[in-house]
């Protein structure tokens, strides 16, 4: 495996959106961090059964990219997994990565073991440093990194100090209003607006969950998280290293190449007309907004004193309307209901598979809020009656 990888070619246009919209003196990081453990919240998706249940599975990636010539290059990459299972599984879990290291001709050296441009720091604990003991369990730190990170100190704790924010509890669904016609929401204009993945979805970029699934953090099918011997992150980069990562780069060439769709286009209108107002707030990875010219903020931050932004809602918003947003960055939604701002939803619930429509009902719609069920393509021709 060889840094910088080249990723695909860019026209001229894309290295524009690049360097205007994504990057910061010439680079830009696309990083995600996640965290899956067993607990009574969570026990149909983590399978826990009692006290007993300690499974952890955390994980943080942080990759860099660039141009060079025409081609957007990962420059570097770093990878923290750390994984606590019982003793049993543990010692299976721990040894297919071993011999899967050996199969794979990686060389160890100073307790790090090398192959071309990927090193890779295995640590092993009993009692890990930055947790309570617990019987019975023992956890492994895997730092999968390129050549040129030297000093990774500060991802870790970077990492850690999130854990703070504790396990995502489902909210209880209440009983929000539905209506059918988007006039019916003209008393709540001018609006501020949150975007989810479901505009991004139509413009033909992945959703999260196929990030779940790269990355192995828990299944689409069921939201059973992956743990132990489901768990082969690790042996699927060591066995097929630049197919993998050429995998975990799709997400930013999808970006990069997307255009925007006739939603974008109308949700500019929408501002200049100030029918939407105030910073747009991005649950997104994508910058389709910005490239058109509107104000934006990125919700998708991972440092623990911007993880739970304060939002300046506008002085001219009498709702928030949040387009395409299922569970993600609820606390903006919550925020927006102590200014005592209407919550409107904008989404069909649901997407439409090779099978048919899968039902995805909006987690934390409540009493008086409104629910309109379009997708963001539908909601763009709904808006030219405006």
């Amino acid at each position: 495996m060889i840094f910088p990888l080249k990723i695909c070619k860019l026209n001229a246009q894309e290295k524009e959106i690049f360097n205007n919209n994504y990057a910061h003196n010439d680079e830009f990081t696309f990083e995600g961090v996640w965290f899956r453990s067993q607990n009574e919240i969570n026990k149909e998706s983590s399978l826990w059964q009692d006290e007993s249940s300690n499974r952890r599975r955390t994980i943080h990636f942080r990759h860099t990219f660039s141009i060079q010539n025409d081609d957007l290059v990962m420059k570097s990459s770093y990878l923290y997994l750390s994984v606590r299972l019982e003793n049993d599984d543990y010692e299976k879990y721990i040894n297919k990565i071993k011999n899967s290291l050996i199969d794979n001709n990686y060389i160890l050296n100073n307790d790090i073991y090398e192959k071309e441009d990927l090193k890779v720091k295995i640590t092993e604990f009993i009692n890990h440093p930055k947790e309570k003991y617990i019987e019975g369990y023992k956890t492994v730190d895997i730092v999968i990194y390129s050549k040129d990170i030297l000093d990774y100190s500060e991802y870790y704790e970077q990492v850690w100090n999130l854990q703070v924010k504790g396990i995502r509890e489902k909210d209880k669904r209440g009983n929000p209003t539905y209506v059918n016609d988007i006039k019916d929401l003209k008393q709540y204009l001018p609006a501020q607006v949150e975007l989810g993945c479901g505009p991004s979805i139509d413009a033909g970029i992945n959703p999260l969950y196929h990030l779940h699934e790269i990355y192995k953090v828990q299944r689409h099918s069921n939201s059973r998280f992956y743990f132990a011997e489901e768990d082969d992150l690790v042996e699927q980069i060591l066995t097929k290293d630049k197919m993998k990562y050429l995998e975990f780069a799709e997400i930013i060439k999808n970006c990069l190449k997307a255009k925007p769709t006739e939603f974008h286009r109308m949700l500019k209108i929408m501002y200049e007309k100030g029918v939407f107002v105030g910073t747009l707030l991005n649950n997104n990875f994508d910058h389709l907004a910005s490239v058109l010219g509107i104000d934006e903020q990125t919700l998708r931050v991972y440092r623990i004193e911007d993880y739970f932004p304060k939002i300046d809602f506008d002085s001219k918003a009498k709702s928030l309307i949040c387009i395409g947003s299922h569970a993600d960055r609820r606390f903006i939604q919550k925020q927006a209901r102590a200014k005592g701002l209407k919550i409107i939803y904008v989404d069909p619930e649901g997407f439409t598979t090779k099978d048919g429509f899968e039902k995805y009902p909006i987690e934390g719609a409540t009493d008086g809020d409104i629910v309109l069920n379009l997708t963001s393509l539908e909601l763009a021709e709904e808006l030219k009656k405006l």
